[in-house]
């Protein structure tokens, strides 16, 4: 008996640290999980050619940050070409106020730039390396600092991205590998012992610099498949330079893509490029989702996704209790594309009258409708307040709203914009809710419904659903 007493009770104190481990990482994570849009900014040497060398479009795809490797195609740029551009970086419109401020209108709460790119370039006064925005150029302006003082003033979270991984500049760091890129000819495999040296030498000090001078929020490092070279002891050495000096400083998942306990490793999961989920995660989660087919600016990338379609995923991954990070490429003088300008406004006009359904919701607690998607907030009085967004509305539309009880009587949905009743009936534990006759926006509008309580217990999470919300279990 005793020794079941005791089984009993160690069960139980596993379970309890468990619980209160999950719950420190829930607290640490929920300010990103809360804020659900942030801005991705793609900006460094590739943003001068643009996605064009020596008059030829770039090949293999229109990933300009890649031009490096993908100009003069399928020969790659040499080098000392390449690095030749930092003699011509000098953004000189470059301003961190309008770059923040326009961040700011657009209901951005975090901001992510790349520190740096897998061409090895700093945008920072790195001591690591001389190949650096006020080293190696005639700008010699510390843009993160510019931006990180831009950032405290309209109260934004920074971030940095840094390509840990490859760096084509050390002479140790990875190149793409040769089922990516086909060059001619092919790049050449560094050792092992080449790589420890680029990861010592370059790589380690470098996120120390950034986390001692700049203070970031969150890191988001990039991989995309497995690699002989980020193996477990040096993505968990990696881990610790930024938790040593700040443990609340958050890390994404693909700091090692593919490896099989990295979600256990991570403090969110970072989606595959422009991935959006049919359904939620386990944790914390984003998507980074590019304004055009390009992250960094490619001046012959005309495809730029319309705004109605960046709302759309926004709210879907909310819906599913993920982020979104709308990915900016800046032109080579500093500015922000028209294109980018126009989008920003645009997002920012919708959230500024939608931004309640938005920010800080749970996931469904409801299944996706065919009409839209749902989010979700609990009140403090034990009500339940359901955000309905209802996509391509027409006028006198009956949408309906699946429960798991009859809806009281007292139940008025109403236009989140306008406030205006609308009509609506029950029907056992469906609520059926008649559109306005005057759409307010015919994209996506949200209706909002009270209910008065709460349709579902806090009890354990399910699988599919965010760890930080625990809503599931029906009463």
């Amino acid at each position: 008996m005793k020794i079941k007493r005791i089984i009993i009770v160690t069960v139980c104190l596993i379970q309890s640290i468990l619980t209160l481990a999950q719950s420190e990482v829930e607290l640490k994570t929920k300010w990103f999980s809360d804020a659900k849009l942030g801005m991705f900014v793609h900006f460094g040497l590739y943003s001068i050619p643009a996605g064009e060398w020596n008059g030829q479009r770039m090949g293999r795809n229109d990933y300009a940050e890649w031009i490096h490797i993908q100009g003069n195609w399928p020969y790659g740029v040499k080098k000392k070409e390449y690095q030749k551009l930092a003699k011509k970086f000098n953004p000189i419109k470059f301003n961190a106020d309008d770059w923040i401020k326009s961040a700011k209108e657009a209901g951005i709460k975090y901001f992510l730039i790349t520190a740096k790119h897998h061409d090895g370039f700093a945008l920072w006064p790195s001591k690591v390396s001389k190949y650096n925005v006020v080293d190696a150029t005639p700008f010699k302006r510390d843009i993160l600092k510019e931006l990180a003082i831009a950032c405290e003033k309209y109260e934004i979270s920074l971030g940095f991205y840094y390509s840990h991984w490859q760096d084509w500049e050390h002479n140790g760091g990875a190149m793409p590998d040769h089922q990516t890129i086909k060059s001619e000819p092919l790049y050449p495999e560094v050792s092992d012992n080449d790589f420890e040296a680029y990861w010592q030498e370059k790589c380690i000090p470098q996120v120390k610099e950034l986390m001692d001078t700049y203070k970031p929020k969150f890191f988001w490092f990039d991989t995309w498949r497995r690699s002989p070279q980020i193996t477990s002891k040096r993505v968990d050495q990696l881990i610790a330079t930024v938790k040593n000096i700040d443990s609340t400083c958050l890390v994404n998942s693909r700091i090692g893509a593919r490896m099989p306990d990295i979600e256990d490793k991570v403090d969110y999961i970072s989606m595959g490029d422009n991935h959006v989920p049919k359904k939620g995660r386990t944790k914390t989660w984003e998507t980074s989702f590019t304004s055009q087919n390009s992250w960094g600016y490619h001046k012959m990338d005309f495809k730029w996704k319309p705004s109605e379609d960046i709302i759309k995923v926004l709210v879907q991954n909310a819906a599913h209790g993920g982020n979104l990070q709308l990915n900016i490429g800046p032109k080579g003088d500093g500015t922000f594309p028209k294109p980018n300008v126009r989008r920003l406004k645009e997002v920012g006009a919708w959230m500024s009258v939608n931004g309640e359904a938005i920010y800080g919701v749970d996931p469904s607690p409801i299944d996706d409708p065919e009409w839209g998607y749902i989010t979700s907030k609990s009140m403090s009085n034990g009500n339940t307040k359901l955000f309905l967004h209802v996509f391509n509305p027409t006028s006198g539309q009956e949408i309906e709203l699946h429960l798991p009880y009859a809806p009281s009587t007292s139940v008025i949905p109403e236009m989140l914009e306008t406030g205006e009743k609308l009509f609506w009936y029950p029907d056992r534990k469906r609520l059926n809710i008649v559109m306005p006759h005057f759409v307010v926006d015919k994209n996506v509008s949200v209706v909002v419904v009270k209910l008065q309580r709460n349709i579902y217990k806090k009890t354990e999470s399910v699988k599919g659903q965010n760890n930080n919300l625990k809503i599931l279990e029906k009463e």
